[in-house]
Parts: C-alpha cells; sequence; structure tokens
C-alpha cells in the first residue's frame, strides 16, 4: 500500500454482503484481493470494504489521487443488471434527491460533505450495477452477478 499522497488509489466496495444485491461492491473488492498479486495494474492500489456510511467513505478516499467506488442501486424499472459509470461533477445532481443506493445517506450528500470539508479525492469514479434485490440473504441476483466481470475489469482500467 502506498501512503496517502498524489499518487494514491483506492477502490471501495460499499454493500452489505448479507442483504443479496447489496453485496455486489463487496465482491468485486474481494475478486480484486485475489487477483491483486497477479495483475500488475494493481499493484499498490488500496482495496477496502465500507458499508455507506459517509464519514467512513470520507476516511477512505481523503488524499486519494483515485478513488473508484463500487456499489449496487436499487432499480424498480426493471434494468437489474445494468452498469454505470458517475464521475465527480455527474455525483452532485445526486444530493438534492433521494438516496442513491440503498444507504440511508445518498452519496451525492457524501460528495456535498467531501467537498465542504475539502475531503474529495482528486478524482472519483463511481461504478454502480442495478440491482433488484436488497432482502436478507447471501448471494446476488443472476443479471448483478453477471455484472461482477465487466465492472472488475473496469476497476482495473480506472486504476491502472
Amino acid at each position: 500500500m502506498t501512503s496517502r499522497g498524489a499518487g494514491r488509489r483506492v477502490v471501495i466496495g460499499v454493500g452489505n454482503e448479507y442483504r443479496r444485491d447489496d453485496g455486489f461492491g463487496p465482491l468485486v473488492v474481494s475478486g480484486l484481493i485475489g487477483r491483486q498479486a497477479a495483475d500488475r495494474r494493481l499493484a499498490e492500489v488500496e482495496l477496502r470494504f465500507s458499508d455507506g456510511e459517509p464519514t467512513r467513505l470520507l476516511d477512505l478516499w481523503t488524499g486519494a489521487a483515485v478513488a473508484v467506488v463500487v456499489d449496487a442501486v436499487l432499480d424498480d424499472a426493471g434494468h437489474a443488471g445494468r452498469h454505470h459509470e458517475l464521475v465527480l461533477d455527474a455525483l452532485d445532481a445526486l444530493g438534492a434527491g433521494g438516496p442513491a443506493g440503498s444507504h440511508a445517506v445518498g452519496l451525492g450528500s457524501t460528495v456535498a460533505l467531501g467537498r465542504a470539508l475539502d475531503r474529495l479525492p482528486g478524482r472519483l469514479v463511481v461504478l454502480a450495477v442495478s440491482g433488484t434485490d436488497f432482502g436478507f440473504g447471501q448471494g446476488l441476483t443472476a443479471p448483478v452477478a453477471a455484472a461482477v466481470p465487466p465492472v472488475t475489469e473496469r476497476v482495473c482500467v480506472l486504476v491502472g
């Protein structure tokens, strides 16, 4: 791991592995941990887990040159498994509405707090997948599970 500084890169898997599709972020990061030694793009990348609580996210990404947040978002429109990529500017629009994701405080609000406290990374990218089942239990729904490989590869490109 590198120290906090200009070249620091961090990937944060947000979610709860015991809430079905909400386990997407942690599953992607677990997979990255498993391949970190063999994939040069992941060398010295910090791989972390978070429940999405704003101050913990701020602590994880503060001082990073690049932070990639991987999360699942509730999608009642029937787009399960669709993945989305949002950059810092696009996240600003999320602050005004309800939570973006399955967490009590939306990511947009966390970004706004980070901006106010001067605790944003140099570049923030969110990779989210649309999920439908956030009930108790383990295991992703099939469409969300199918999104794990392409999102994992996209993380490697973003941090590499």
